[in-house]
């Protein structure tokens, strides 16, 4: 069996490369790991059906994956160095996935401590363990570029991060690589754009904007939708399209080169709200509140994908399929926990 070693497992993006590396190959086996206890029934951030917030739960689809033998998960937080190596060693994975992280708005006490230095100690855990590693992907993101000077961006493009969040996983890239050259590991960065798919987090404009109009659409919320900078544009990927990419550059990326994980479309903020008025059948039904508008500091932003292309990636799933599924996922699995929820609390 090949081993895999996923870290933030348990993330949006971690459940979703463990289900498709477990759903996919029967000869794979998997151990995960992340700071909060083992869940196979939901994400570790929450959602919202309207006014009530629930732990956000796994789509139908990806439940059954989880009950296999083939996977394992232990709480472990990367920072705990020691039980990390030894983990490591009694696992020997032969492909490291670290997709472990703070989140965006998390303070900078946090992006430091997590985003840096849990990969610094991921690193040294890894060499000190004697692991014999096929690949390292680091995942990244496409914010380290900034406001770029020309589009689409490339990977070689300058990086000019304009956040907190992007300038420490800048610098996680920066010591990983030199840590990578010394231990001489076949590491590749993986800068993932801006993500879509069911379970999102409502802090990015596909999960808000899908959480409000689902509500609507079931009469379970007023008809207003907030929005902020409907002109900036961004690069959306669906989930799973990015964990197909980032399994794909596991198995076929270059040592030592990045990769925009990316749709390579160019989409403003004003598509994502059309799209999901109109897949929820609200169109001239609601709305529109401006009042948290704000301009963007990046007012456009999309990837050139190239040199993922070059190792045969193509999306499967455009944005109309991403809100889509979004909807669905508010108004049956999150509607559905939500009643649950308002249940177990009635006297």
């Amino acid at each position: 069996m090949k081993r895999y070693f996923v870290t933030g497992a348990q993330g949006f993006v971690g459940r979703y490369v463990v289900s498709r590396l477990l759903s996919s190959d029967g000869s794979v086996e998997v151990l995960g790991i992340g700071r909060s206890p083992r869940s196979d029934d939901a994400f570790t951030h929450s959602v919202r059906w309207a006014a009530r917030r629930v732990a956000a739960p796994l789509p139908d689809a990806m439940r059954s994956a989880f009950g296999t033998a083939r996977y394992r998960y232990v709480p472990l937080d990367l920072c705990r160095c020691s039980e990390l190596g030894r983990v490591l060693r009694d696992f020997q994975p032969e492909v490291v996935i670290h997709l472990a992280s703070a989140l965006r708005d998390d303070a900078p006490s946090s992006l430091l401590r997590v985003n840096i230095q849990g990969t610094l100690d991921l690193l040294a855990a890894l060499a000190q363990s004697g692991v014999s590693l096929q690949k390292l992907v680091l995942g990244s993101t496409g914010g380290v570029y900034g406001a770029p000077a020309e589009l689409p961006i490339r990977e070689s493009a300058s990086c000019n991060p304009v956040d907190l969040y992007s300038a420490s996983k800048l610098a996680a890239e920066q010591f990983s690589r030199i840590l990578a050259r010394q231990h001489r590991m076949p590491a590749v960065w993986a800068r993932l754009f801006n993500l879509a798919g069911p379970g999102q987090d409502e802090r990015h404009i596909c999960g808000r904007f899908a959480a409000q109009a689902a509500a609507i659409a079931e009469g379970a919320a007023p008809p207003v939708i907030e929005v902020g900078a409907l002109e900036a544009t961004r690069d959306f990927i669906d989930v799973r399209d990015a964990a197909s990419a980032l399994l794909l550059v596991a198995e076929q990326g270059a040592c030592g080169s990045a990769y925009n994980l990316a749709s390579g479309i160019e989409s403003p903020a004003r598509r994502v709200l059309e799209l999901t008025l109109q897949l929820a059948g609200l169109q001239g039904r609601v709305r529109i509140d401006g009042r948290e508008f704000r301009a963007s500091d990046v007012p456009r932003h999309f990837a050139c994908i190239e040199r993922l292309r070059s190792l045969g990636f193509d999306c499967r799933l455009g944005l109309s399929e991403s809100i889509r599924d979004l909807l669905n996922y508010y108004r049956h699995s999150v509607r559905a926990a939500a009643q649950a929820n308002a249940a177990e609390r009635a006297p």
